[in-house]
């Protein structure tokens, strides 16, 4: 049987409170789990911290289950709290999943 999905409940998305729980199920549906970064592409990812000049950078992190791109130059890496500064942002290293040097 094939199942018309979202498309059926269209009909009765005339409340407002029905409108904000689609709105949640849809987000729900589209999440993402955090992907496993190897050891190599770990090592890379230092690598471009660590010899980091002010260079122009596109990083990939995951936060709230979706992997987000923010691109810029990283305003300060503080090794303190293991995070980066870019774009009044704050990422973690831990969520970092690719940095590429433009």
């Amino acid at each position: 049987m094939n199942d018309r999905g979202m498309k059926k409940w269209l009909a009765y998305k005339s409340l407002n409170q029905q409108e904000v729980y689609f709105a949640k199920m849809r987000k729900e549906k589209s999440r993402v789990e955090k992907p496993l970064i190897s050891s190599s592409k770990a090592e890379e990812i230092n690598e471009v911290l660590t010899s980091y000049h002010g260079e122009e950078v596109a990083v990939r992190f995951y936060f709230d289950g979706e992997i987000k791109v923010s691109r810029g130059v990283i305003e300060k890496i503080d090794t303190f709290y293991n995070l980066i500064k870019m774009n009044d942002i704050r990422i973690l290293f831990s969520e970092i999943v690719d940095v590429e040097v433009s």
